[in-house]
């Protein structure tokens, strides 16, 4: 951590000494032509002569202001190019002993766009745009993004992979942070992914190595979901309507309008995103010398609902702007599974089961933010802050698990859905902390004669998270600025966790009270306050950036759990460095470090034990440490001609690592029991290549390859019986899209996903691809997209896991054929910047089981 700062410092001055007094030559602003918002990822130019090389070159700041500096006496052209618009030209440009600061205003770029902004480009769009200290995923061409999420979108970025599950993971780590238009997401992780969808997406910010001025949660960076906005004057809006032979089902709809200075928008969302896969896992474990050897099979299926409405205002004054947004709504996520079962003990005959668990997390939710910018100046002097507040109440999160005997009549059994609805109000109806707790319905009496085994869990919760900020911009020179802020941040969760299980002589479900692990109260709170500093500027080709933000965190957790309670204090330092060199040739490098934490959530360290399914266990890790990551970024881009090629050289090291392990568990209930919890095994490292190409090959033909090839290696520093993993990690993926008429277009993905290991195993390479076609009618109002996922159904997952005491191995095949339709139609000309979404290696169900 010393060097790393030491280093970081060294690279302030030395940076300081190169960029000494820029003599700014000309400078000017982009910004959209018809919406007046700002560009910040174009390529500016300064062409000399006939010369086809660029004497001078720049990009833009976010507010798109762009600084040419030391620029000498002559004649020039201004070029300003960026896919998907108008070239623009500036020639005659003069520069002599009387020019002191040459400024050319507002430039307004004018999209290559007919009609909908979002529906055709007749220019492709770059798929992805790098910039000093983020990547931008542009989405609004791919086709199998309707009706999908946030999760479809980043599907076919290098790194990114989506387990059978539909879990998130980047560059090995699911450690990210979610954020939407620079705010806490409703939800968290890959969750709050799901959750978004695709028809609202602008674009995906990837933050790899974030600057001092974001949060450090998150060790692979942030993830900020930027949504859509159309800052015309005027009324305009559109709707998406969505469904796939899964039953999935999707509306939502954006309106927005635009008088003088006033500026307000209303959406909503209808969503139900299921998923079905069948299951196979085999299990060995070994407790206290007996061995148990069981099967299951059988369909498992899952559900990630939102239902939500939002709507927000804008007033803007000459040199302030006042803002307010409103959300509210009730989502979360089922998942059920109806599994046959089989167990073996030595010189015991084999035993059939069926066994049906079900899983329903919900929560009503109501979330709000005031902000405040002022501006003032118009060179980037500004101050910004922002206040946020979200309640999480009435939710649930409720485990369901049943064992009938081999021979039942399936036909006969109560849906899961029944059986939950009448335990929450059994549950519900009684005062959770008496001495009086009411048993749950067990069901019909048929169902009592054939329960082997059962239980219910249930924990009842409410959660507030606050957010304040203020932040600072003071430009010192013109190429040269100066930031600053302060973050308040506070979680709280409190609740019950309630735990009861069958007694075949009662045919009733009792409640268990003798023990804190099966019925507990928790309490948890988590409470950052931040400050950062951070100092940028440039020379020339040159541009630097370097901060530091300080973090002092105060956590608690409380609970009924004999010594479970932990309190943590403690104050940390994160150093964060960004570089930016333009090149001649339309080449560009960049190179990046920042130091990150992930700090253990609630679900890390709950001390009290869950089910997902009967020989499925769970249980949290109160003494679970942070995770600390150093991350470092070489970047490099070029462009050549209609094609854009970029890499990213990338080394990444995590200390204290926190992942899932599995155990075999001493059950009271019965034998065969997996246990899962979180520990911190060791410290692992990933060190790769990231590639991208982009090229229109023809006039109607674009393609794009996206790839990744890195090397992850996991030095346990916990398991006895565990040794360290390493393996070569690679996936690619190759779209095309086809022009096939004019108001026809046509996209076919491959995808290719190499293996990867942990402390106590490897998950299998796969493969799939996805086909996609949309029609668009009414001049481009109303379009039409069909798309098929994994269309020849080659997709598998397979995980292995080996320790001295088990052997686990699964299997998942995602149900067949998923096919999709989407319906999108937009109304008076509605124009959002850009927009985002889609859904491709989201194919599996039941990946941790």
């Amino acid at each position: 951590m010393k060097k790393c700062f030491y280093l970081m410092m060294t690279l302030v001055c030395m940076t300081g000494s190169i960029c000494a007094n820029p003599v700014p030559r000309i400078k000017g602003r982009l910004v959209e032509a018809g919406s007046n918002q700002p560009i910040d990822f174009a390529d500016i130019l300064l062409m000399s002569g006939d010369n086809a090389t660029p004497a001078y070159q720049s990009l833009p700041e976010s507010d798109g202001r762009f600084v040419l500096s030391d620029v000498r006496d002559g004649t020039y052209t201004l070029l300003v190019r960026l896919i998907g618009f108008d070239v623009y030209t500036r020639p005659d440009i003069i520069l002599d002993a009387s020019t002191t600061t040459l400024d050319l205003g507002v430039i307004e770029m004018k999209a290559l766009e007919i009609g909908l902004a979002e529906v055709e480009v007749v220019a492709g769009k770059k798929q992805i745009i790098y910039k000093l200290d983020k990547k931008v995923i542009e989405a609004s061409g791919n086709l199998l993004a309707g009706g999908g999420s946030a999760v479809d979108i980043l599907e076919n970025t290098p790194s990114i992979r989506v387990d059978a599950e539909g879990e998130v993971s980047f560059r090995g780590s699911s450690g990210f942070a979610v954020y939407v238009d620079g705010k806490p997401s409703v939800f968290s992780g890959t969750q709050a992914l799901q959750q978004i969808p695709s028809g609202q997406i602008e674009n995906i910010e990837i933050i790899t190595t974030p600057s001092a001025r974001h949060d450090t949660g998150g060790d692979v960076g942030i993830i900020n979901i930027v949504t859509k906005r159309d800052s015309r004057e005027g009324f305009g809006g559109m709707v998406n309507v969505a469904g796939s032979t899964l039953l999935s089902r999707n509306v939502d709809f954006l309106v927005n309008s635009r008088t003088g200075r006033s500026q307000w928008h209303f959406g909503g969302n209808w969503a139900d995103r299921l998923l079905k896969s069948d299951f196979d896992q085999d299990k060995t474990t070994s407790v206290n010398g007996l061995s148990t050897h069981s099967h299951s099979s059988g369909p498992r299926s899952s559900n990630n609902f939102n239902y939500s409405l939002k709507g927000g205002w804008l007033y803007s004054l000459p040199n302030t702007s006042l803002s307010a947004d409103l959300e509210g709504g009730y989502g979360g996520r089922i998942r059920q599974g109806d599994l046959d079962y089989s167990e073996e003990h030595p010189d015991v005959a084999r035993i059939d089961y069926f066994s049906r668990d079900y899983y329903h997390i919900d929560e009503t939710y109501l979330l709000g933010s005031v902000g405040l910018d002022h501006n003032f100046n118009d060179r980037g002097h500004r101050l910004t802050s922002l206040f946020y507040l979200k309640y999480g109440g009435d939710a649930l999160e409720y485990f369901q698990s049943d064992l009938f005997d081999g021979n039942v009549d399936r036909s006969r059994l109560g849906k899961p859905y029944d059986v939950f609805k009448d335990a929450k109000a059994n549950y519900e109806a009684t005062e959770k902390r008496g001495s009086n707790l009411a048993p749950a319905s067990s069901g019909s009496a048929y169902e009592d004669d054939h329960r082997q085994m059962g239980h219910r869990a249930y924990e009842d919760e409410y959660r507030w998270t606050v957010r304040a900020n203020v932040d600072y911009v003071y430009p010192y020179r013109p190429t040269g600025r100066i930031e600053a802020g302060y973050q308040y941040y506070s979680y709280l969760e409190d609740g019950d966790y309630s735990m009861e299980f069958w007694n075949p002589e009662e045919k009733k479900f009792i409640f268990r009270k003798d023990d804190a692990i099966y019925d507990n109260f928790f309490y948890f709170q988590n409470g950052i306050n931040s400050l950062y500093a951070i100092v940028a500027d440039a020379y020339k080709a040159f541009s630097w950036q370097a901060g530091l933000r300080a973090e002092h965190t105060h956590r608690v957790l409380r609970s009924d759990v004999p010594e479970a309670d932990r309190t943590y204090n403690d104050l940390h330092l994160f150093p964060s460095v960004h570089l930016g060199l333009t090149l001649p040739g339309e080449q560009q490098l960049m190179a990046s470090y920042s130091r990150r934490i992930t700090r253990p959530d609630l679900f890390y360290m709950e001390p009290y034990i869950t089910y997902r399914d009967f020989y499925s266990a769970e249980i949290g890790n109160p003494d679970i440490r942070n995770e600390f990551i150093n991350s470092f970024e070489l970047n490099y881009k070029k462009n050549v001609g209609n094609a854009a090629l970029s890499a990213t050289v990338f080394h990444r090291r995590r200390a204290d690592k926190i992942e899932r392990l599995r155990i075999p568990y001493e059950s009271a209930i019965r034998a065969g029991v997996t246990l899962d919890s979180m520990a911190n095994v060791g410290d692992d490292y990933s060190s790769g290549i990231e590639f991208n190409g982009q090229m229109q090959a023809t006039r109607r033909w674009n393609t794009a390859v996206n790839g990744s090839l890195y090397h992850y290696r996991v030095v346990n520093k916990l398991l006895r019986d565990a040794r360290d993993e390493s393996s070569a990690n690679y996936d690619i993926t190759l779209n095309n899209a086809l022009d096939a008429g004019r108001y026809t277009r046509i996209q076919l993905d491959a995808n290719f996903v190499g293996p990867s290991v942990t402390t106590q195993g490897r998950t299998d390479a796969f493969w799939y691809v996805n086909l996609a076609i949309r029609q668009q009618f009414l001049n481009r109002r109303l379009s039409g997209t069909l798309s098929v996922r994994d269309l020849l159904h080659s997709a598998r997952y397979a995980s292995n896991i080996t320790t001295a005491d088990l052997r686990s191995v699964t299997k998942i095949r995602p149900a067949y054929p998923l096919i999709t339709l989407t319906l999108s139609y937009t109304f008076n000309n509605f124009r959002a910047k850009e927009q985002q979404a889609k859904e491709d290696r989201d194919l599996f169900e039941g990946t941790r089981h």
